[in-house]
């Protein structure tokens, strides 16, 4: 019987060329009014950077389940099919959190090198001329980017910032780079290595450090906002900051032990020091005052320790759930102008 003819293929615009290919991994959330000028600058650079560096540049937008129009607005401005770059937008069924939303786009992502940088245009393109320069040039596999430690910044966001990475440094296996984001340049095989970790609870910033590899850090000013305003409250940089600890460290429970440890040898200098002056000045100590406060902050320091270990037990129940990352509701691809004029068919 004649064998039915083969599904026509439609060969990928990078496997035609033969050029390496670059993917932008950009999540965003109620960022209707940025996308625009976030697109418009992406296409000045792919028209710039592609043919300079013989690249194939595309960008895969994750849209972290926004209420706002950004995902429709990003349609309309691939509808035209006149931008140098193709488009493929992620729409997660709800807000999941940047970690898993940029995890979501490297679970997309199939190309040599991606570049994750965020949609507020905090995240110059320019520099990402440096990354490719790491790259191509120098052969990193990793080329991040840190905020420049003579920036200007508040006293409170510095020093927080140093507490956390001084915390969680002193204790992990391997050290973060301290006000490093998650603007770099990754190679195929350090986020091939990055998304196979399985575990849910995700510090990226210490993740990128866990999988190794050669890796290079570039200092760079962030620009202010295009558009809107940070969803960052500082009390949610709190929490974010305690689930990033208790992700990636066992700094709180050795803290833990450390401070039982400090307890004990108050509490048995201080019974001492009640015997001596019992013995040799014939004094009791006040009785109600003193109890009450040892009582007190005995008690305080256990509901901290049984806190720090709910937050690890509560997250080992997140692992042994076994739920998926993130659940996807839609998968779009909008080719642009270099894709859309040359359609290859293989029979």
């Amino acid at each position: 019987m004649p064998q039915a003819a083969a599904e026509p293929r439609v060969v990928p615009l990078a496997e035609r060329s033969g050029r390496r290919t670059v993917s932008l991994v950009v999540p965003f959330f109620n960022e209707a009014e940025a996308l625009p000028s976030l697109v418009a600058e992406i296409d000045g650079f792919v028209r710039v950077a592609g043919p300079a560096r013989e690249l194939c540049i595309d960008a895969i937008f994750v849209d972290d389940g926004s209420t706002d129009a950004g995902s429709e607005a990003l349609t309309r401005l691939a509808a035209g099919g006149e931008l140098a770059f193709d488009i493929r937008l992620l729409r997660l069924s709800r807000n999941f959190g940047k970690e898993i939303a940029l995890t979501a786009g490297l679970m997309a992502a199939d190309a040599d090198a991606v570049v994750m940088l965020d949609a507020d245009l905090q995240h110059p393109l320019a520099l990402v001329d440096d990354f490719l320069a790491g790259w191509l040039d120098e052969g990193y596999d990793v080329v991040y980017a840190f905020q420049a430690p003579d920036r200007p910044q508040a006293w409170w966001p510095k020093l927080f910032r140093r507490a956390f990475y001084g915390l969680i440094n002193a204790t992990s296996e391997v050290a973060i780079a301290p006000d490093a984001g998650d603007f770099r340049l990754m190679t195929r095989r350090a986020y091939e290595a990055l998304r196979a970790l399985g575990e849910r609870q995700r510090l990226m910033k210490g993740l990128y450090g866990w999988i190794g590899f050669r890796q290079k850090g570039i200092p760079f000013t962030p620009p202010a906002r295009a558009a809107g305003t940070s969803h960052y409250s500082p009390l949610k940089l709190g929490v974010l900051a305690m689930e990033g600890v208790t992700a990636f460290s066992v700094a709180p429970l050795r803290l833990s032990v450390w401070a039982g440890v400090v307890l004990a040898i108050f509490s048995g200098g201080y019974g001492l020091w009640t015997v001596f002056e019992t013995l040799y000045w014939g004094r009791s100590p006040p009785g109600y005052p003193t109890l009450a406060v040892l009582i007190s902050m005995i008690g305080a320091a256990q509901l901290i320790f049984l806190g720090v270990i709910g937050e690890y037990l509560g997250k080992v129940l997140m692992e042994v759930k076994g739920r998926p990352l993130f659940v996807l509701e839609s998968d779009t691809r909008h080719p642009g102008a270099g894709a859309a004029d040359q359609t290859l068919m293989d029979a």
